[in-house]
């Protein structure tokens, strides 16, 4: 463990004002509405990269470009499923503009609908007509998908609703998601991420759990579009998995149940690193954030 990362980590457990912030589902849901409505999306002015506005579906989708260096191939190219329960497509857009900048390849940026404000299977919908069509101009082995947070939980969902679409296309050639959840079908599932409460500076147990109620809405929901091992992950690309020591790195023998269930067992590889936090992977800040960051770009490299 880095010094650096040793004094971020106890300082989170000490002073983190967020966890146990979603205790209350009302509470919740109304604190969610303000953070949403703030969020809307508008066309980002500033020069940080080459902004290409594309309806992807009915939502927008921004295709970004860097403006550090000459595009190295229109041929290939990064999905990037930025996270959050709310709309969070400003904050996590720095993050997929350096993947732009360090990768020099086109990244598509889909903004699709919180799921504090519509069924998750309706999110998932959207960045499912995002990714078929990518492979209208991609080859789809040509195309890494990289998701944080609910955006790595999305990153598996393409690979669910892709199985069981009546009229599927090609998977991506990678896959890599930074601390991706899941809600746990079982109570041996349940204690596994339990184990990690104490450790995590952001999320509580109830956190889940209330977060699971605010995503389906009272609707009706299929458990494969929330449980990892109710999904169906044959003929799923390389996946590559970065969990800190937090509740969601729970998910993780879930992940690969169901990965071996479905025949591609060694196609997942999952990293739980000791005294991180969740998404600790998506930011080059620490050795440990670091080494887990330039591996999924050298990945994306040799797509």
């Amino acid at each position: 463990m880095s010094v650096s990362g040793n004094i971020a980590m106890s300082l989170l457990r000490l002073f983190h004002p967020g966890k146990g912030s979603f205790q209350d589902v009302e509470k919740s849901r109304r604190r969610a509405a303000k953070e949403n409505e703030r969020g809307r999306f508008i066309m980002p002015k500033d020069k940080r990269a080459l902004y290409e506005l594309v309806q992807g579906t009915e939502y927008p989708c921004l295709i970004l470009r860097s403006r550090r260096r000459e595009t190295v191939s229109e041929e290939k190219a990064v999905l990037f499923l930025y996270g959050g329960a709310t709309s969070g497509w400003k904050m996590q857009l720095g993050i997929a503009i350096d993947y732009a900048n360090r990768t020099g390849l086109p990244v598509w940026y889909p903004i699709y609908p919180s799921i504090t404000e519509v069924n998750i299977t309706q999110s998932i919908d959207v960045l499912y007509g995002v990714y078929r069509k990518m492979t209208e101009r991609y080859a789809s082995e040509k195309i890494a998908v990289v998701g944080l947070s609910f955006g790595g939980t999305f990153a598996m969902e393409l690979v669910n609703w892709n199985n069981r679409s009546p009229a599927p296309v090609g998977m991506p050639g990678l896959i890599i998601a930074h601390s991706p959840g899941g809600t746990p079908d079982t109570e041996e599932d349940w204690a596994e991420m339990k184990q990690y409460e104490k450790r995590d500076p952001f999320f509580t147990l109830r956190d889940v759990q209330v977060m699971i109620e605010l995503t389906v809405h009272g609707q009706e929901t299929p458990p494969h579009a929330l449980t990892p091992i109710n999904e169906d992950f044959h003929n799923a690309p390389p996946t590559y998995m970065y969990y800190g020591e937090e509740i969601l790195a729970g998910n993780a023998p879930a992940y690969r149940r169901a990965f071996q269930r479905d025949g591609v067992g060694d196609r997942l590889h999952i990293e739980i690193v000791k005294n991180m936090m969740h998404g600790y992977s998506c930011i080059p800040v620490f050795p440990e954030s670091k080494k887990s960051y330039f591996e999924g770009l050298a990945l994306i490299e040799r797509l």
